[in-house]
């Protein structure tokens, strides 16, 4: 069987087509949907200012607690200051020997001897032979040496 092509112009089904269909009529916008957009729009600015307005007194309440701690360490600051001067006056030489002597001790008369040790001059100019026959080799300490640097190290510890 042979069956013949028939030939279709695109054009023409097309426009049979749409005039053939019956347009959807537009929709008329109600009240009732304008409200609603109102509605919702209004429903979103007002959470938008109620969160700005919290954000805002957050703030607020922050920065008068950040100038209350600011006047506070300010205050410690001073406070601070001033202890620090009275302990240097009670601290003061003058001080404890005024105290000292009200309290019935006596001022040494002779020399004061305190144990440690004093740093040697490093740009010395004796000759080496010289500095070998002065110095004594150290050695390991004796008992008795041991002994008089426990001794002396712990009467100067009292006396500071």
């Amino acid at each position: 069987m042979v069956v013949a092509q028939e030939k279709i112009e695109w054009q023409e089904p097309l426009k049979r087509k749409s005039r053939e269909r019956n347009p959807r009529p537009a929709k008329k916008s109600s009240r009732f949907s304008k409200g609603k957009s109102i509605l919702g729009l209004a429903l979103i600015v007002g959470l938008t200012a109620s969160i700005g307005a919290a954000t805002i007194q957050l703030t607020v309440v922050q920065g008068a607690e950040v100038r209350n701690l600011e006047k506070e360490i300010s205050t410690i600051k001073v406070r601070k200051n001033l202890l620090q001067m009275e302990a240097d006056k009670l601290r003061a030489v003058g001080r404890i020997e005024s105290e000292a002597l009200a309290m019935g001790m006596e001022k040494p008369a002779g020399t004061v001897y305190v144990a440690g040790s004093l740093p040697s001059p490093s740009n010395q100019k004796v000759a080496p032979s010289t500095q070998a026959a002065t110095q004594p080799t150290e050695g390991k300490p004796t008992a008795l040496k041991q002994l008089s640097q426990l001794f002396t190290s712990f009467f100067a510890s009292t006396q500071r």
